[in-house]
């Protein structure tokens, strides 16, 4: 199945999104999970990083941006920091083919598009604190889909990278949260993914399972 089979497969239908914005060197992703049934999902997910900064970012993370870019999977915005109106735009792009249920965020940096996103655009916007109690149960989650092969994807370069990127954090009740800190390389996708099962997770209802043949997450 091609990215754009995967896409118009998912038209319609109800989706969660988890946004993680960029810091003066991270990624900034947003990340829309749909819930399929039986605890399968698909995910959609695009990044933006800044268009200044693209080369420099390729040869510090070893990874290829500009190809990136150029195919699709990530939007490089003009300057030197990524411009948030072009995360909107994406978003209202779901919104007119996906039923996008809520928008779940950091509230670190996040206030004027978050302000915007609701009072402008309409969007439910969900704030999630990145410390152990909010993020445990939906990193487990995660870990467990990602295991049992329930969680599908359109091959997207970028979130394959952050996947396989993942470090955790452990507290001594044995909750997990992912790491940036020990992480050595960027997992800004993944970090969004985990906020979107966390809405999926707590939204969740019966959905009639649907028939889809798709990539699945797999070792770097």
């Amino acid at each position: 199945m091609t990215r754009a089979e995967f896409r118009r497969a998912l038209k319609g239908r109800r989706c969660y999104v988890g946004m993680d914005l960029a810091s003066t060197k991270d990624l900034t992703a947003i990340v829309a999970v749909f819930p399929e049934g039986d605890g399968h999902f698909e995910v959609l997910s695009h990044f933006f990083v800044p268009a200044d900064t693209i080369r420099e970012r390729s040869k510090t993370d070893r990874v290829p941006y500009d190809q990136w870019a150029h195919d699709g999977y990530l939007s490089a915005t003009p300057g030197a920091v990524v411009d948030y109106e072009a995360v909107r735009q994406v978003l209202h792009d779901w919104a007119a083919e996906f039923q996008v249920r809520e928008i779940a965020f950091d509230p670190w940096n996040a206030t004027d598009l978050v302000t915007r996103l609701q009072e402008q655009d309409g969007f439910t916007c969900v704030p999630i604190r990145q410390g152990f109690a909010s993020l445990s149960a939906p990193t487990k989650a995660l870990e467990k889909a990602i295991l049992s092969k329930r969680l599908r994807h359109d091959g997207h370069p970028v979130l394959r990278w952050n996947i396989s990127n993942i470090a955790v954090e452990q507290d001594p009740a044995g909750n997990l949260k992912l790491s940036k800190k020990v992480s050595t390389e960027r997992i800004d996708g993944a970090a969004a993914l985990v906020m979107a099962v966390d809405r999926m997770e707590r939204n969740a209802t019966d959905t009639p399972p649907q028939q889809y043949q798709m990539l699945i997450f797999g070792a770097r």
